[in-house]
């Protein structure tokens, strides 16, 4: 339940930093949305690693490096790619706003399985 502070943040953020100027173009590769999906959950999965590995005292910079990169090739992309398809998205906010609901939806889920995981490996 640590993201969740995290990713409302982030949504209010994307919801309320809308820009006056006109829309930009679409990426030369837009992702669908849900694919934005997939690949902001794993981001945000991968963000709350590393925050732990920090609050651990250990030095995260190598490790973000290389988990990032290892996470743009799953999705076979850049991060280029990543940052364009995020603003294009920001810069439509019920549209982010959906994506980012979805988002903690997944991320709850996944925190419920894992809840049930634990208990299994107490009793073995």
């Amino acid at each position: 339940m640590r993201l969740l502070p995290f990713i409302l943040a982030l949504l209010l953020f994307s919801t309320a930093c809308q820009k006056a100027e006109k829309t930009k173009a679409k990426p030369v590769v837009l992702l669908t949305e849900t694919q934005m999906v997939e690949l902001i959950t794993d981001v945000q999965l991968l963000e709350a690693a590393l925050n732990h590995r920090r609050n651990l005292g250990q030095n995260i910079n190598e490790l973000k490096l290389l988990w990032f990169n290892q996470l743009f090739e799953k999705h076979h992309l850049t991060d280029v790619i990543f940052e364009e398809n995020i603003s294009y998205y920001n810069e439509q906010p019920a549209v982010m706003e959906q994506i980012l609901e979805e988002v903690l939806a997944n991320i709850i889920q996944e925190q419920a399985q894992l809840k049930k995981v634990e208990p299994e490996k107490e009793s073995e």
